[in-house]
């Protein structure tokens, strides 16, 4: 095998794939990267850690076809600190491989790619096409939700979910629970790969058609692979991506970029019912105003317990936090306020994050008492709502 591509290129390929290589290395060829030439212009990286899989496709000059399994995180490390310009890298009968890039040469020793896992080539007959766009922005506003905890359980992973052309994502550690809902189009495309079809300058070919019966889709994956997945969504570069469900698997497609992941078994809790039907407490805000308050006053709550006390009041909101023998905080934020004064306490950790995740400059804050629910919420965006939990504090 032998090939040149630009050193941008080749970091960023080497980027998309290195969070599937994995970190306990059971099997040596896993800590590897499966590098293929697709056609005279492509090659293919891939990585996997045998849950997740991920590959990604990129432009290069490739004067002998062939494969190769290379040590990932030192090629990108090598490959990180060559100079800005043409790399050529050449690879011999015994997967010796040779980096070079103007004056600098690197040697590897790579293993052979008949030995790397296979990685779910076979695409599902059906699967269907959304935007990039809501499923970038569903999972980003759901899966930092996810118990971080407990990532082998329904807890550590989103729920996704598309019957009858409404699309939602739901996450929750038991303590908050992010959930948005996006309508789509009942005449989406469904892709489908006809039997003998092949790919065609590296990109995947594929008739579509129109929903004439109701697509759905039901599936709880794992929020690391959410995350990984919002890093290789580009909007502008692949506007939709392909979802299928394939042996206990899901698979997410788009022009130049595929991950696949195991699904996370069992059913999951029947969230629609934690929200609250009406409120008495309203709240509105300016975002940014908040999270800025929010983070000052969390400098001094508690290491532990990361607990802020808020008192509505009138037209200011005063956040606190105390923590005995190191200090307390206060500060205060402008609002608008509608229902009797009210004293909650929250995990400031789980207010920030999703100020951060919110798009909306205002932000609606629903609430029924001091130990109900909350319920955070964008003021131009009905589409996605917040759930936080508060805590029975014993600060005064």
């Amino acid at each position: 095998m032998h090939f040149a591509i630009q050193k941008d290129a080749l970091v960023k390929a080497l980027k998309d794939v290195s969070s599937a290589i994995a970190t306990r290395v059971v099997q040596p060829i896993l800590s590897n990267v499966l590098i293929e030439s697709i056609d005279d212009v492509t090659l293919r990286f891939t990585a996997t850690d045998l849950d997740l899989a991920i590959q990604t496709k990129c432009p290069a000059v490739v004067y002998k076809s062939g494969a190769v399994t290379l040590p990932g995180k030192k090629l990108l490390e090598v490959v990180a600190k060559l100079p800005n310009d043409l790399v050529t890298i050449q690879v011999s009968a015994e997967h010796e491989t040779a980096v070079t890039c103007q004056r600098s040469k690197f040697n590897l020793s790579g293993l052979a790619s008949e030995d790397f896992p296979k990685v779910l080539d076979s695409r599902s007959s059906d699967g269907l096409v959304m935007p990039s766009e809501v499923l970038k922005k569903a999972i980003a506003q759901t899966a930092f939700a996810a118990a971080g905890y407990d990532a082998a359980s329904i807890l550590g992973g989103v729920y996704l979910l598309l019957s009858d052309g409404a699309f939602e994502a739901t996450a929750t550690d038991a303590s908050r629970l992010a959930h948005r809902r996006d309508m789509l189009n009942v005449a989406s495309p469904v892709a489908r790969r006809e039997q003998g079809e092949k790919e065609a300058e590296g990109a995947t070919s594929a008739a579509t058609a129109t929903i004439d019966r109701p697509v759905t889709l039901k599936a709880i994956v794992p929020a690391r692979a959410c995350a990984e997945l919002t890093k290789l969504l580009d909007i502008k570069e692949s506007p939709e991506v392909r979802i299928a469900l394939l042996s206990g698997q899901i698979t997410f497609e788009t022009e130049s970029h595929y991950l696949s992941t195991r699904l996370i078994g069992g059913e999951y809790p029947r969230y629609h019912e934690l929200f609250p039907a009406n409120y008495t407490h309203l709240a509105h805000f300016e975002r940014d105003a908040l999270l800025s308050v929010v983070e000052r006053v969390a400098v001094m709550s508690d290491e532990r317990t990361h607990l802020i006390n808020l008192h509505f009041d009138g037209e200011t909101l005063k956040v606190s936090s105390n923590t005995p023998d190191v200090g307390r905080a206060q500060d205060e934020v402008p609002m608008r306020y509608e229902g009797e004064p009210l004293d909650v306490a929250v995990n400031v950790r789980y207010v920030v994050e999703v100020l951060q995740k919110l798009t909306s400059s205002d932000v609606r804050l629903e609430m029924t008492g001091p130990l109900k629910p909350l319920i955070f919420k964008g003021d131009n965006d009905e589409n996605y709502r917040y759930l936080l939990m508060p805590v029975q504090s014993k600060t005064k």
